[in-house]
């Protein structure tokens, strides 16, 4: 055994703390099929992330399409969203 270690780490994104996923993972599922996968992964993105780690996720295009369909943790969030929304699509 030469000392290294087989398996290579995981690096858990952050606002995926109770679950073991990484970027490339949240990625995967970004691009997938699975809708429910996919809602559930912005959702989270859009409430627990840092603002610059939203948008290396999630387009304005992507929040816009499923904003229906996030899991809000807080009408307030929710709210705020919606408002940020209006107001870009005005420019």
């Amino acid at each position: 055994m030469d000392g290294t270690n087989e398996t290579t780490e995981r690096k858990r994104v952050y606002f995926f703390w109770d679950y073991d996923l990484t970027e490339e993972d949240v990625r995967e599922i970004l691009r997938g099929a699975n809708e429910t996968e996919k809602i559930w992964v912005m959702s989270r993105i859009l409430q627990s992330a840092y603002w610059n780690d939203i948008w290396k996720f999630l387009t304005l295009k992507d929040v816009r399409e499923h904003f229906d369909k996030i899991q809000w943790r807080t009408a307030y969030l929710e709210e705020l969203w919606g408002h940020a929304l209006e107001v870009w699509s005005h420019g």
